[in-house]
C-alpha cells in the first residue's frame, strides 16, 4: 500500500508535469474557471442586493462593482501583508542555501567541480534547444 506521503509525491509530479508539458492549456483552464466563478460572484451579488433593497438594475450594477472592488481591494491587502512575511522567511532560507553551497563548493574537489559545470551547462545547453524546438 502507498503512503499518504508517496501519494501526495506522486500527485504533485504528476500535476507538475502536467503543467510543464502543456502550460498553456492548463492557465487557459484556470482563466477560464475564475471567470467563469467571477461571473456566477458577480451574478449572486446582483440577485441579492436586487431582491433585498428593491433596486433597479444600474443602481444595482454600481453596488455590486463597489463591494466586488472592496474584496478584491481587501483580498490584495491580506496578499501584500502575506508577501512581506514569505519575503523575509525567503530571504533567510536563500542565505542559509547560499551558504551551504558555498561551503560545499569550497570542499569539493576539482574533478567534482568540473562535473557540476559540466552538468550544469549540459543542463542550459539542453534548455534552449528545447525551447529552441517549442
Amino acid at each position: 500500500m502507498i503512503s499518504y506521503h508517496k501519494l501526495k509525491i506522486i500527485l504533485l509530479l504528476i500535476v507538475l508535469s502536467i503543467v510543464v508539458l502543456i502550460p498553456d492549456t492548463v492557465f487557459g483552464l484556470l482563466l477560464e474557471i475564475s471567470h467563469a466563478l467571477f461571473e456566477v460572484l458577480e451574478e449572486g451579488f446582483d440577485l441579492l442586493i436586487e431582491n433585498v433593497f428593491h433596486t433597479g438594475t444600474h443602481e444595482t450594477q454600481i453596488i455590486v462593482f463597489y463591494v466586488l472592488f472592496s474584496l478584491i481591494c481587501y483580498g490584495l491587502y491580506r496578499l501584500w501583508r502575506a508577501s512581506r512575511r514569505w519575503y523575509s522567511s525567503f530571504k533567510i532560507t536563500w542565505a542559509q542555501q547560499k551558504s551551504d553551497a558555498w561551503l560545499y563548493w569550497q570542499e569539493s574537489s576539482l574533478l567534482r567541480k568540473i562535473g557540476i559545470v559540466a552538468i550544469g551547462l549540459t543542463a542550459i545547453s539542453f534548455l534552449i534547444f528545447w525551447h529552441t524546438m517549442m
